[in-house]
């Protein structure tokens, strides 16, 4: 009767109805390096971050807790075993998402992220090539583009022939590459400052930036472009994240050759949209067309040899597409912890669109949830990737696999979602009935008759619990009754106990 009920509800929670059922098979979190079974290191570093966001959970309503620096650490303290820098900055990626300075503007963040990672490549370069760049001193914001362009062009050999000059210096690749770095101001000014060379070129350029950075939406721009006028790469790279003119996607081409800068372009666009398209009269550029097409490029595009699976896992997160982020990376055994984490991060921060306990499970071996027919973002089967994760760890974390269940109804903080709790309810009791460590985590009667507490009651507002009363009608009492019906006797005495003390 009630393991019946049991089974049917832990099986309409779609636990059991995958073929992951018992869930060991999803993630191996074993040490290959070490002899016998032993834990990988960094799946105890993640999981001492779990404890504490619980805890900060358990203590207000809106948990004061940073995720992130909590999991960027856990991450570079793991990079020998690791032995990839690239993972390490998902984290400061996922800052820009959560910070109020960006407000949640997918375009906003990913570009600003993308910014501080050029100036990084920058500096890399000018320090690489002191001798190229030729910097001198203490070197100014210019002087430092000044010198990235010399070790670039340097590198040809020369200046391209295209490339318009004066008095030695490249002036659009000058401005693209400010523009590139995210230093919106010194481009202003430099191209107040060389005004009257500008005007040569291009007489209306100047009061078109202008407008343009003061987010003046006024600015119309029908200038015609020719491929003449278009010869320099830099200028046209520029003219289309300013929404001067038509660009062809050629004409900028040689300029924008990395991922990174692709994205950086296509991504600019889209947060500066609502100018662009009032200056060009063009439609608006959408997130949602450019995420479609990183989803009809797929993998291969990106990473066509398949030995930097963390490429596309990249284009994706900056794309916003997050939840077919995070399932990309768990089929990648090496950093199958880590996206398990990211998408832990992403559900605390609310970024991650997660199926409600009624839905459909996802299919084998992936645990995105197909969109639903209104075209929006795909699911992420957030429940049954923690299930299997927590079910994973060895039998003596067991205090951690509970703190991964409590994260079952993590992104219904601050709302009820009473499918989400019972969910959570039952993949506990689960795993307390498998390894039927009771009095730890329920409490035990002592000698003299009074009672200890068990480690679950601390979290019982994260169970969806509001008293020891409700505590032990519920999961104390399903436990007894299963316990009874299996014939574990001294588990049912036990358990009955307990649910009477709660109750008086």
């Amino acid at each position: 009767g009630a393991d019946m009920q049991f089974a049917n509800a832990v099986e309409s929670a779609g636990i059991a109805t995958s073929p992951l059922a018992g869930g060991s098979g999803a993630f191996d979190l074993t040490d290959s390096q070490a002899h016998g079974r032993v834990t990988q290191p960094r799946v105890e570093r993640y999981a001492q971050v779990v404890r504490k966001l619980n805890d900060a959970r358990v203590a207000a309503a809106r948990p004061q807790v940073d995720v992130l620096a909590g999991l960027e650490k856990a991450t570079l303290d793991s990079s020998s075993e690791l032995k990839s820098k690239q993972i390490g900055q998902v984290w400061k990626l996922l800052a820009h998402y959560t910070s109020p300075k960006e407000s949640r503007n997918i375009a906003a963040g990913a570009c600003a992220y993308l910014e501080e990672t050029f100036v990084e490549h920058v500096d890399r370069i000018v320090a690489q090539y002191p001798h190229d760049a030729n910097v001198g001193g203490i070197p100014s914001t210019n002087r430092k583009i000044r010198g990235y362009l010399n070790v670039q062009f340097g590198r040809l050999g020369r200046v391209p022939a295209f490339l318009e000059m004066f008095n030695d210096e490249a002036i659009w690749a000058h401005m693209y590459t400010l523009y590139r770095c995210g230093f919106k101001q010194e481009l202003l000014k430099y191209a107040l400052d060389m005004e009257d060379i500008i005007t040569d070129s291009d007489p209306g350029f100047v009061a078109h930036l202008k407008g343009f950075c003061d987010q003046a939406a006024a600015i119309r721009s029908d200038i015609p472009v020719t491929a003449a006028s278009l010869e320099d790469p830099y200028k046209a790279a520029l003219y289309k994240v300013l929404g001067r003119g038509n660009v062809s996607k050629k004409a900028a081409a040689e300029v924008v050759q990395t991922t990174e800068d692709y994205l950086w372009s296509s991504l600019a666009v889209v947060r500066d949209a609502e100018q662009i398209a009032a200056a060009t009269g063009h439609p608006r550029n959408t997130l949602e067309s450019l995420q479609a097409l990183m989803l009809k490029y797929g993998p291969g595009h990106f990473d066509p040899n398949g030995n930097n699976p963390l490429l596309y896992f990249r284009v994706l997160l900056l794309c916003g597409l997050f939840e077919n982020a995070v399932d990309f990376l768990l089929q990648n055994d090496r950093f199958q912890i880590e996206a398990v984490h990211i998408a832990i991060a992403l559900a605390f921060y609310g970024l991650l669109n997660i199926p409600s306990a009624e839905t459909m499970p996802s299919s084998f071996g992936s645990y995105l949830v197909a969109a639903d027919n209104s075209g929006g973002r795909a699911m992420l089967d957030f429940s049954r990737m923690v299930i299997h994760y927590a079910r994973a760890l060895p039998d003596t974390a067991t205090d951690d696999a509970v703190n991964y269940l409590l994260l079952l109804t993590l992104s219904t903080q601050g709302t009820c979602d009473a499918g989400q709790h019972s969910l959570c309810q039952q993949a506990i009791e689960r795993i307390l009935y498998e390894r039927t460590d009771y009095a730890r985590y329920l409490g035990d009667i002592q000698s003299d008759g009074t009672r200890k507490r068990g480690m679950l009651e601390r979290f019982l507002p994260l169970l969806g619990i509001s008293s020891n009363e409700q505590f032990a009608q519920t999961i104390i009492r399903r436990l007894a009754d299963r316990s009874r019906d299996e014939g574990r006797l001294a588990d049912t005495v036990l358990l009955y106990n307990l649910a009477e003390r709660y109750n008086t």
